[in-house]
């Protein structure tokens, strides 16, 4: 199913996500979620009241001080066309490269990313909150084909670590009302953890004593929720099982 295999990739992250016990383990958790998805390095920030906050005081990252130095001190802050989908939703999570400013009026920013080494990236909006800023990016400095779902998968890993910083105290984490987790039952929580396990729907089914197409609907329930797939290709896999 062209959609499962998102849901059995990111499964794993969100469970890992959730049992992190410290703000040092929720990064280094955090690290190895984007890893999986084929990025080496990551910036979240939540909920800034503007952009030089957002770059200066990360809720979540990996970048050195000399990074962030870096991109302040050469004025990059006005400049950045990604920080555009940090504010608010009306933007899709994107998957981009370097080479897509060449023509642009941010040319400029283009050939500052290529400088770096990073080949591509992925940024997604976390939040709806008007007025603030939330957002987070992960990069890639080895060259790979990307697809949207990996942009997907940045949102949720970056929704469920936010929520997670919130609960463990980690400052500039304001709990998210419509976490992606808070939209899952008990009994989908379960069946995700069961899936990040590697267990087929039919496994499943057995092990939590229910019907396999109930299993089904759950699976194509947790695509819909965590946004891997929309309501109408989640129905489409619930009826084609």
């Amino acid at each position: 199913m062209i959609y499962r295999e998102p849901v059995e990739r990111i499964a794993d992250p969100v469970m890992s996500i959730c049992a992190a016990e410290t703000e040092v383990e929720l990064r280094r958790v955090v690290q190895r979620s984007i890893e999986r998805f084929g990025f080496q390095s990551y910036n979240l920030s939540f909920r800034k009241k503007d952009r030089r906050e957002f770059m200066s005081e990360p809720t979540l990252t990996n970048w050195s001080g000399a990074d962030l130095a870096r991109y302040a001190d050469e004025g990059w802050v006005e400049k950045d066309p990604l920080l555009e989908m940090a504010v608010g939703r009306a933007g899709r999570p994107m998957v981009w490269t370097p080479a897509q400013w060449a023509s642009s009026v941010h040319s400029t920013y283009g050939e500052y990313i290529a400088s770096t080494g990073i080949i591509s990236g992925a940024t997604a909006a976390l939040d709806e909150r008007p007025g603030s800023l939330s957002a987070m990016t992960a990069l890639s400095f080895a060259d790979a084909s990307r697809s949207r779902s990996d942009a997907y998968a940045i949102q949720i890993i970056g929704q469920v670590a936010v929520t997670r910083a919130a609960v463990l105290g980690i400052p500039g984490a304001d709990v998210i009302g419509a976490s992606y987790l808070n939209r899952l039952s008990s009994r989908q929580m379960e069946i995700l953890g069961w899936i990040a396990q590697g267990k087929s729907n039919a496994d499943i089914a057995i092990i939590v004593g229910s019907a396999k197409r109930t299993v089904d609907y759950h699976v194509s329930e947790i695509l819909r929720k965590l946004e891997v797939a929309s309501k109408a290709q989640a129905a489409a896999i619930y009826s084609s099982q």
